[in-house]
């Protein structure tokens, strides 16, 4: 009798589950149909960036086939394909791309990762658009690339790019800061010649430097390499009990269980791996207790709250013409398990997918998604969140000492009933995939934040008090929140015609500075300068003009005494038809 009863209750309670999951309405509703520039295939790479700087994320697209597309957010919930405009629809069947400011400026650059050419690197020069500048960067990588990420690995404040090759080595890029990179592999220890696939940067240990995590194919393990803050790795993945073995694709990183400490998610083709991080050092495999382990052919994969109960779930990208198993949302539970969620439902597509990212493309406070897919015959597909339960907050982060783009930074939130929420910005993740940059983390019932940590990677630790909820701010390093979406704006108030490559070179020395700069301007034509001071914001606050031959080595002199109440500001120097921007950082004298 007792065996009976526990046989009913277990059908029950399997029953109970069943309906509530069918009753579920959809979250997410595919709007790829109703935007006729998506109806694409052959692609693999998603990388999303505010390219021009209008608050809203654009989407560069990696083409497989074809050439790459850059679909601009026009704000109103449709997208323009400008790519060929701007000298960015490259046929060079690039594996992955990623944005990041190389120089400071405020303006978001672009690296490709090519398989049948050299990787590329264009330089975007604030006007609306780019130029190549891959020879004198010194980019040379004629591999086959994985995945590339950009990080600050030695913490001087400029982003540095780590290029993933499958089966050669991986490539480090040092930034050294006049718009050129040094190859620093062998120095850093970061050698990897394995079949290195998805990889990404964090700080897994807290100790103030960002660490890399690489996934392998072949049955390789995993790595995990440590950082010792100056760009020098050690690899530990078997002390952290994080080398896991298996036919490793894309990852990625989050709090599963609100402990203010960074978990990982790897997909395989078969079983996907979940590692918690004990906040020793070391992590547990918890994949068959979690539920997530799939048996799919994985490729991408992104946290993401797409509910904003405050607990981030987990979405997987499948290839389903190699294994068929479809694309899952992976619903968390709150108790170290997840539920697959949205079965029959668009997310839940059946194509061979493989890049997937989250961003809120409309600013209404829902993370929405976008799967790229390999197959000629899929299409591109944009997710609309149609779910409105739970309270959020987004926050866009503005690096002053530390890179331009925080990358890097670490933000610890604390709501109203004592829940961690905590991420970590990064530049990279998943498989050939790249996230907004703006933090975006769901409150589920809380109404109000008690304290809100920023562990910035110049080493400033910033306390805050909680901003208000249900609302987007931007937060530039060792300042108060400021309410939206602010970035610099871009170059519009006189045309940049005929831009020659030797460009506009402008030194500002010291750097920072107290109350005055001197700058070196070096230029084929100097006979009339302008310079411009803007601040932060991209708000004009100076003008002087200079109508006069200006001898190459004779440096000009700036008083900056009168913006006392300023920590950081932007030059611009403009000659004839060039442009040249450089950031001053101020330290004023107490």
């Amino acid at each position: 009798m007792t065996d009976t009863i526990k046989k009913l209750q277990a059908v029950t309670l399997l029953l109970c589950s069943t309906f509530a999951l069918l009753a579920q309405e959809g979250a997410f509703v595919d709007v790829s149909s109703g935007l006729d520039l998506f109806a694409f295939g052959g692609v693999q790479g998603i990388a999303v960036g505010d390219y021009n700087n209008d608050g809203f994320d654009d989407l560069y697209v990696s083409a497989d086939v074809g050439r790459n597309k850059l679909f601009q957010n026009n704000g109103d919930g449709s997208f323009s394909e400008v790519a060929s405009s701007l000298g960015l629809d490259i046929a060079a069947k690039s594996k992955s791309a990623i944005w990041g400011d190389i120089n400071n400026d405020g303006y978001p650059d672009l690296y490709l990762a090519n398989l049948i050419s050299n990787d590329q690197l264009f330089l975007n020069q604030g006007d609306g658009t780019f130029r190549d500048i891959t020879s004198q960067a010194g980019i040379e990588n004629l591999a086959n690339p994985s995945s590339v990420n950009m990080a600050d690995v030695n913490n001087d404040g400029f982003l540095d790019i780590y290029v993933s090759n499958l089966a050669a080595e991986n490539i480090l890029y040092l930034n050294q800061k006049d718009l050129s990179f040094q190859n620093y592999t062998q120095q850093s220890g970061a050698t990897d010649t394995g079949s290195s696939m998805g990889s990404i940067f964090f700080d897994y240990d807290k100790d103030g430097d960002q660490d890399l995590f690489l996934t392998h194919d072949h049955a390789e393990p995993s790595f995990l390499y440590q950082n010792d803050g100056t760009g020098h790795f050690t690899e530990v993945g078997e002390t952290a009990n994080a080398n896991v073995q298996g036919l490793g694709m894309g990852i990625d990183i989050g709090d599963i269980n609100r402990d203010g400490y960074t978990d990982i998610y790897i997909t395989n083709l078969f079983k996907n791996t979940l590692l918690l991080n004990k906040g020793d050092g070391t992590f547990e495999n918890i994949s068959a207790s979690a539920g997530i382990e799939d048996y799919g052919m994985g490729w991408g994969t992104t946290f993401i709250d797409y509910d904003r109960d405050g607990w981030v779930d987990i979405y997987v990208a499948n290839d389903s013409d190699f294994s068929p198993y479809p694309n899952v949302l992976y619903r968390n539970l709150g108790d170290h398990t997840f539920s697959a969620v949205e079965l029959q439902k668009a997310v839940s597509s059946t194509a061979q997918s493989y890049a997937a990212v989250c961003l809120d493309y409309q600013q209404d406070g829902q993370l929405d998604m976008a799967v790229a897919n390999r197959g000629v015959e899929d299409h591109f597909q944009l997710f609309e969140n149609t779910n409105r339960t739970g309270n959020w907050i987004g926050i866009k982060l503005t690096g002053v000492e530390s890179n331009q783009n925080a990358i890097g930074t670490k933000l610890r939130m604390v709501d109203e009933f004592g829940h961690i929420h905590y991420k970590e910005l990064t530049a990279g993740h998943g498989w050939t995939s790249q996230n907004s940059a703006i933090l975006f983390i769901g409150l589920g019932e809380a109404t109000a934040i008690d304290s809100l940590s920023l562990s910035w990677p110049s080493g400033l630790e910033q306390q805050l008090d909680g901003p208000a909820i249900n609302q987007y701010y931007t937060i530039v390093e060792g300042d108060l929140p400021m309410e939206g979406i602010i970035s610099k704006p871009l170059i519009t108030a006189t045309p940049l015609l005929d831009r020659v490559d030797s460009g506009l070179q402008v030194r500002v020395f010291p750097n920072p500075a107290h109350d005055r700069v001197q700058l070196q301007v070096e230029s084929e034509n100097l006979a009339e300068l302008e310079i411009k001071v803007f601040d932060v914001l991209g708000t004009l606050q100076y003008t002087q003009h200079i109508n006069r031959p200006v001898n190459k080595n004779q440096p000009i002199e700036l008083d900056l005494s009168r913006f006392s109440q300023q920590r950081l500001l932007f030059l611009q120097v403009r000659s004839a038809n060039q442009v040249a921007t450089q950031k001053v950082i101020l330290e004023h004298r107490l």
